[in-house]
């Protein structure tokens, strides 16, 4: 079924770039995020998802992860910081 949904620009162009970015179509990130909603998962806290690598390393494969730098990383990002 077809709709029309009206956007406001700056949230429009923040959807067709995170589309472009996923490789999917704006519709299939529109409905996605619909089916988030009617299925209670709107909480942001509820469901994340997580970009790896988490800490990013200057030498791959020598940085030793421990779980408070990952409960710190995941804090900052709860808490809007960005990295």
């Amino acid at each position: 079924m077809k709709a029309t949904i009206e956007f406001d620009d700056e949230l429009y162009r923040q959807l067709k770039a995170t589309a472009a970015l996923r490789g999917s179509k704006i519709k299939d990130l529109v409905s996605e995020g619909v089916r988030m909603v009617l299925c209670g998962m709107d909480n942001p806290h509820r469901f994340r998802r997580i970009e790896l690598p988490i800490v990013k390393s200057r030498a791959p494969g020598t940085l030793k992860l421990t779980n408070k730098m990952i409960a710190d990383h995941e804090a900052g990002i709860d808490a809007g910081d960005e990295y």
